[in-house]
C-alpha cells in the first residue's frame, strides 16, 4: 500500500481480545474499526480469527463467556456453522451499506515458513519481528489448514470473496494482491468530488481577486 496517501489509508491490526473486548461480541471490535466512507481500511488478521484459532483451540471461546456456552462439549459442529453465518450476514451488511470487501489468504508452504522463521531469528534486525508462540502454533498446521478450507469455503461470497494467493514468492503475492486491488477500483468508477454551481462562483471570484492583486 505504499503508493497510496496514507490519509486515506487506515491500519488496524487486531491482537488478543482485551477485557473491554470479551465483554462484547466478536464482531464489536471489528465493526468500530470501520473506515469512514471514501477511505480504505486494512485489517491485519480479523474477525476470522474467531473461526481460525479459535476453532484450533476451543478453550478461547469460553472467555467471551456466551450464554450456554460453559464447556467445551457445546462448541460443536453446529456453534461453528452459526459463527459462519454471523459473519457471512456482518459482510452482507457491509456491502449494502457501501463499503467494498476483499478478503486475502496468503498461503504460505509449511517448509516456507520455517526459512522465514530461520531468517528471523538468525538476523537480529528481524528478531522483532519473531515470537517463540509463532513455533507453538505450528504444530497444530494440519488443524489449522482445516480451520482455513472450512472457514473460506463457508465464508467465499459473491459480495464477500477470498482470494486465495501462493505467498511463498513474495514478489508474487504482492502483485497478485496489488491486481485484485487496481482491478476493483476500477470497477468502483470513483471520481473526484463535484462541485456545486454556487461553489464554482465562489472559486472563479476567488481567482479573479488573486489576478487583480497588485
Amino acid at each position: 500500500m505504499s503508493g497510496l496517501n496514507p490519509q486515506g489509508c487506515q491500519v488496524f491490526s487486531f491482537k488478543t481480545p482485551t477485557a473491554e473486548e470479551y465483554d462484547h461480541d466478536f464482531l464489536w471490535r471489528h465493526y468500530k474499526a470501520l473506515p469512514e466512507r471514501g477511505r480504505i481500511g486494512i485489517h491485519n488478521r480479523s474477525h476470522y480469527e474467531s473461526v481460525l484459532v479459535c476453532k484450533v483451540h476451543p478453550e478461547y471461546v469460553l472467555n467471551e463467556r456466551l450464554p450456554d456456552y460453559d464447556n467445551l462439549d457445546k462448541i460443536d459442529h453446529g456453534f461453528w456453522k452459526r459463527r459462519y453465518e454471523s459473519i457471512r450476514n456482518f459482510e452482507r451488511h457491509l456491502t449494502e451499506n457501501g463499503i467494498t470487501v476483499l478478503k486475502f489468504f496468503l498461503h504460505v508452504s509449511k517448509d516456507e515458513q520455517k526459512k522465514r522463521f530461520l531468517k528471523r531469528i538468525e538476523n537480529p534486525a528481524k528478531n522483532w519481528k519473531f515470537s517463540s508462540n509463532d513455533v507453538r502454533e505450528r504444530a497444530f498446521w494440519d488443524k489449522y489448514m482445516n480451520a482455513y478450507e472450512d472457514a473460506i469455503s463457508e465464508t467465499s461470497t459473491d459480495y464477500a470473496p477470498w482470494y486465495v494467493i501462493p505467498a511463498d514468492k513474495k514478489w508474487y503475492a504482492r502483485l497478485a494482491v496489488s491486481q485484485v486491488i487496481a482491478e476493483t477500483l476500477e470497477q468502483m468508477n470513483l471520481k473526484f468530488p463535484v462541485l456545486s454551481d454556487d461553489e464554482k462562483r465562489k472559486l472563479d471570484a476567488t481567482k479573479q481577486a488573486l489576478l487583480a492583486e497588485k
